[in-house]
């Protein structure tokens, strides 16, 4: 794996993300040529052809999920034009950073690391090579287990830059490097309590005067760090027994084309299917099992398993734009503690637990953290960006962007 993949995998941000250093075999002696072209040079060191368009590449498989020709297709020529362009702002950067790491003193290239990153790799070389062996073992459809395992380890070491050790013990001292120098960054910046509630009581007057003038604005702060929810709102939890996916799907895609008729035909057919274990899951919640439990156990909605909803459910008002079925019964239910009948959507049955009242201002010290969180990595990404433009300012930084228009990948 190339230094940029190593760095995209451990989550550090695209922006820092090293190019790709692996070779890749030529299909061309033009091809050769062409990937080895100069298009740009940092401080005395170059940037080739080949480091670009293979982060193109891997972008275009790990982030967009397209071919170049799907790209181009939905985004335009143009579109494609400044993506590449993009793509070796983001090499350039990442190559000042690793300069400014080495001034740091943060990039080791001694004999001592280097035997030790590659000691690292060829134990996880092997570890790998006993997991795929214990695989062919175990499955008695491998016939031929030794060409099994070689050409499962041959996958291996390719996609991580592993055929070729010397190459990613240097990638990999890059990445330590980079990564340094990241977190260096990050720890020169801060955001404090204070901070935190300034923004929290600018916040709330602000989210408490839209929302209280028209409830469905609550749906433009939810997804961020919301401080204020509607008036009269809900905390309900959904024990969802779901219809699958493809029925569901089926479904959808019947009501779009406008057939509601045919969709609801389906959606009785599938509904019966599972009646009995809704049913089942209905009795078990009104006999006073933990509902919580029981969401982790038989829900298949995913949104009740990740926070905040898992703890303290989802926010429903009337107008929140829940499925109507779903939206009425959760407002229907008499008092905290109450559980719906089975409710019937598109979706499958739900079942339904009235958790609280939600309405009102969210205590700072429910939100501190998460403010905290969010604003100090805009105050990262800030100082880091404003790094990037002061090492930008005092380098030699020459490009030839010209030189992308010929070789496509």
């Amino acid at each position: 794996m190339s230094i940029l993949k190593k760095i995209m995998v451990t989550g550090v941000s695209v922006v820092l993300c090293a190019a790709l250093f692996v070779s890749c075999s030529m299909v061309s002696v033009n091809t050769d040529k062409d990937r080895a072209q100069v298009v740009a040079n940092v401080n005395g060191t170059d940037v080739t052809k080949a480091q670009v368009m293979d982060l193109v590449d891997m972008q275009l498989s790990m982030i967009y999920g397209m071919t170049k020709e799907q790209f181009i297709s939905q985004y335009g020529e143009e579109q494609w034009k400044k993506f590449k362009e993009s793509t070796l702002d983001m090499v350039i950067r990442t190559e000042l950073t690793i300069q400014q790491a080495q001034k740091d003193g943060f990039y080791d290239d001694s004999d001592e690391n280097k035997a030790k990153v590659k000691a690292d790799i060829e134990q996880k070389i092997e570890e790998r090579r006993q997991q795929v062996q214990e695989q062919a073992d175990k499955d008695d459809t491998v016939t031929d287990k030794e060409a099994y395992v070689n050409e499962q380890m041959e996958q291996y070491l390719k996609g991580y830059g592993y055929d070729d050790i010397d190459q990613a013990v240097i990638d990999t001292i890059k990445t330590d490097a980079v990564n340094a120098e990241n977190d260096k960054i990050k720890a020169e910046v801060s955001y404090t309590e204070d901070e935190a509630k300034a923004y929290y009581d600018e916040q709330l007057t602000e989210q408490q005067a839209k929302i209280d003038e028209d409830a469905s604005n609550y749906a433009s702060y939810s997804s961020g760090i919301s401080v204020y929810r509607p008036q009269g709102s809900r905390f309900i939890k959904n024990l969802l027994i779901g219809l699958p996916e493809d029925a569901q799907s089926q479904i959808s895609n019947l009501r779009k084309s406008g057939d509601d008729e045919g969709a609801d035909k389906l959606l009785n057919e599938e509904l019966a299917k599972i009646k009995s274990q809704a049913d089942g899951a209905l009795a078990r919640a009104k006999a006073g099992e933990d509902f919580d439990a029981l969401i982790e156990e038989l829900g298949t909605d995913s949104g009740m398993k990740q926070e905040p909803a898992k703890t303290q459910g989802y926010v429903v008002y009337e107008g929140s734009n829940y499925v109507e079925a779903f939206e009425k019964a959760a407002m229907a239910l008499p008092a905290a503690g109450a559980i719906s009948e089975l409710v019937p959507t598109d979706y499958g049955y739900h079942i339904l637990q009235y958790v609280g009242d939600a309405g009102g201002a969210v205590p700072f010290d429910e939100i501190k953290d998460t403010i905290m969180e969010k604003k100090l990595t805009e105050v990262q990404n800030k100082h880091q960006e404003d790094k990037f433009l002061e090492w930008e300012e005092a380098s030699d930084i020459k490009k030839y962007t010209d030189r992308l228009s010929t070789f496509e990948g």
